[in-house]
């Protein structure tokens, strides 16, 4: 019996019943255009779910790839970009590398790192990304620091900035 059927006797006592996952009303047919099957997983229908999960198939262009799917990973925001060359299996690519890639009007190298100034790896404005050409040591440069909690400090409690200790 493969893992699959020895999950569905284990669960429903039945290794033939197969239970619909995911919400339904949000996505009822599958994103691929003019494919008007009902939607299983991912906004896919069977046929093309198990087709990107196989192949990644990143060549359905007909879907709005750019506004499809978002998600956090290990803190970092990834965005579902299928067609960039350095997408992961299941097409994502983090943020913060989309963002450095537009600022400097091209894709990154696989040397190439983005660090986040600040340390916060969900704050990806231009101003707290830098490019760096090898791997970063861990953790933030104590100065990149100290100016964040000015920052900070500026916006939310201006009047601690210039109390005397």
């Amino acid at each position: 019996m493969c893992a699959a059927h020895a999950k569905r006797l284990k669960v429903h006592g039945d290794i033939n019943k197969v239970m619909p996952r995911g919400n339904f009303a949000k996505q009822p047919i599958c994103v691929i255009k003019d494919c008007g099957k009902k939607h299983t997983a991912l906004g896919f229908c069977q046929s093309h779910y198990r087709d990107f999960i196989t192949f990644c198939d990143k060549h359905k262009d007909s879907v709005d790839w750019a506004s499809y799917g978002q998600r956090i990973d290990k803190g970092y925001v990834e965005l579902y970009r299928p067609n960039h060359p350095w997408c992961s299996k299941k097409g994502y690519v983090r943020e913060h590398r989309l963002v450095m890639e537009e600022m400097i009007g091209r894709y990154l190298e696989p040397i190439e790192n983005v660090h986040h100034k600040n340390g916060n790896r969900k704050d990806n404005r231009p101003e707290n990304l830098e490019l760096w050409s090898v791997k970063q040591p861990k953790g933030q440069r104590v100065e990149d620091k100290v100016k964040y909690a000015i920052e900070i400090l500026e916006r939310y409690a201006p009047e601690l900035l210039h109390k005397e200790i």
